[in-house]
């Protein structure tokens, strides 16, 4: 789904502060009434915004509002810095090992909770499976291939780990062989070149 840009994206990051109606929305954006019911009409179509009834005259109910937990998901956040900084601690503290086995230990409990049609069944639709968990559950964008080796090839755009991997180079290796090996047991996986473009990694998937 592409991110909503123009009067739609100035309505998402005014529900990101407060309920608004779409009276108070037009009168703060400027747009005429029936441009911003249009406009929150395609939004909640999109899973975008969600809203709820505040009843003020029994004739014309107003509606609240607001952003939804999907449509948080399209603003950029920086847990990345947050991450890295307690990371950083932790290997100060415990040493690079202890750092390893906590990302492991992370990417295993992610992977426990997965839904069990992701990880069963046979091996092309279990990665379709796998692909529409990861982009639905975390908004990441992956693709699978085949190999003329015999390994799959997962690459993982918009690597969620781009910023700590400057710091940690081994933190996408670790998770993603971690998640790919909780999710399919037996597996081998080892890391690949990655595409030319910012914020890809790649990895080789052997199953057993």
């Amino acid at each position: 789904m592409e991110t909503p840009t123009g009067t739609r994206l100035d309505i998402l990051e005014l529900l990101l502060r407060e309920e608004l109606s779409s009276q108070q929305l037009s009168e703060r954006l400027g747009v005429s009434s029936a441009a911003v019911r249009q406009h929150l009409t395609t939004l909640e179509a999109l899973g975008l915004v969600v809203r709820r009834k505040l009843v003020t005259q029994p004739s014309r109910p107003t509606y609240l509002y607001r952003v939804s937990p999907q449509g948080m998901r399209i603003f950029p956040k920086r847990y990345d810095m947050l991450l890295a900084q307690m990371i950083d601690v932790l290997a100060e503290r415990q040493g690079p090992e202890a750092v390893e086995q906590t990302i492991a230990a992370a990417a295993r409990r992610v992977g426990e909770h997965a839904p069990s049609r992701v990880s069963g069944g046979p091996g092309p639709e279990r990665w379709r499976r796998l692909l529409e968990w990861l982009e639905t559950e975390f908004a990441w964008q992956a693709d699978v291939a085949e190999t003329p080796s015999g390994p799959r090839r997962l690459t993982i755009h918009q690597c969620p780990f781009q910023d700590l991997s400057k710091i940690q180079p081994d933190v996408c290796g670790v998770f993603f062989g971690s998640l790919i090996r909780a999710l399919c047991p037996g597996a081998v996986v080892d890391h690949a070149d990655a595409p030319a473009m910012p914020a890809c990694c790649a990895f080789l998937v052997r199953e057993a």
